[in-house]
């Protein structure tokens, strides 16, 4: 029988891998309608700072970086971000 505790992180996992796949249809959504801020901000929405699994890091991360990679003009786009965006961005 598997520990409780090992059950609960396969379901938070789980949860989380969920999670990230519904964000990653709505960002593509927002970018083929060419609103790559819009997209961006919703990659960050909720996305948790202190995730220890490294799939869901790199899920995370893959699902930031295609936004990212959509904004044509980053200077402007770091300029317009509001603070709470930007810091969980450098985290």
């Amino acid at each position: 029988m598997a520990p409780v505790g090992s059950s609960l992180e396969a379901e938070n996992l789980e949860s989380m891998a969920t999670s990230f796949e519904q964000k990653s249809h709505k960002v593509e959504t927002l970018l083929k309608q060419f609103k790559p801020l819009e997209a961006l901000k919703t990659t960050l929405e909720g996305s948790p700072t202190s995730i220890k699994d490294e799939r869901c890091k790199s899920a995370n991360w893959i699902v930031v970086h295609r936004a990212m990679m959509a904004i044509k003009d980053v200077d402007g786009m770091f300029s317009t971000l509001d603070p709470e965006y930007y810091d969980i961005l450098m985290k």
